[in-house]
């Protein structure tokens, strides 16, 4: 279930919206990313038993503020900014099926509202976090004890600036040796824009000993890295399986 018995009605209803989503091919972490969102979201509103479909204008501001900057348990900026986004979308549904008739998270420039001309919650940009240079070398040495698929992984991630998704989803025929060339399918992009990125000669021979390994194992084609899992042996590698090994 999405949530809990206070909000079975709404659960069931975004669990429609989801699945729709899901139809309209809206990828598989954008959809665990929205449910997430609408999680929380109504996790806040059974604490004050309010079903989550006749929640107002003054109850959204009042599950922002716990998450502003300064509070004792502040929310990321980019993690409100997803939250805010996913229950506008799913309030949107709900104007759609006739379930509600105005949204109460109003859109930048939404005319009468307390939030016109600017977004509900000001947008944070901070610098990225960068790793010094004793951060990298023991990432380094914890990397050169892992499997030969995992070195590679990180490597071709790092080369090529891959997100998990596009690395998980690479393929045999994707690859060109000759060039040192691989081509990232657009419908593995989050911007759906297909590009090819290239990778150092020091891969070279980490790639190649990796296809060996799985040419004695049978595998010829479709995708380059596999599960090595009891379970799921051979099977194509997860997003949230190479979530798990990075973390």
């Amino acid at each position: 279930m999405l949530t809990t018995l206070f909000c079975t009605p709404a659960s069931s209803q975004a669990e429609r919206w989801l699945g729709l989503l899901s139809d309209l091919g809206r990828s598989p972490a954008t959809i665990h990313a929205y449910r997430g969102a609408l999680t929380h979201f109504f996790h806040f509103c059974c604490q004050r038993e309010l079903p989550p479909e006749q929640a107002s204008f003054e109850d959204i501001a009042a599950y922002i503020r716990p998450q502003l900057p300064g509070m004792p348990q502040p929310a990321a900026s980019a993690t409100l900014q997803l939250r805010l986004s996913a229950i506008r979308l799913w309030f949107d549904y709900l104007i759609y099926m006739g379930v509600i008739s105005r949204n109460p998270l109003p859109r930048a420039g939404t005319p009468h509202m307390p939030s016109a001309g600017r977004g509900m919650v000001q947008r944070i940009t901070r610098l990225p976090q960068i790793p010094d240079d004793g951060q990298w070398y023991h990432l380094l040495g914890y990397i050169s004890d892992c499997s030969l698929r995992d070195r590679l992984m990180l490597a071709l991630a790092y080369h090529g600036a891959l997100r998990r998704t596009e690395v998980t989803t690479i393929t045999i025929e994707d690859i060109d040796p000759a060039h040192r060339l691989i081509r990232i399918r657009a419908e593995n992009t989050k911007g759906k824009r297909e590009r090819v990125v290239c990778y150092g000669p020091a891969i070279t021979p980490v790639l190649a000993a990796h296809l060996r390994n799985l040419r004695q194992a049978g595998i010829t084609g479709g995708a380059l890295f596999r599960s090595f899992s009891d379970r799921n042996y051979g099977s194509p590698l997860s997003y949230w399986s190479w979530s798990k090994t990075v973390r």
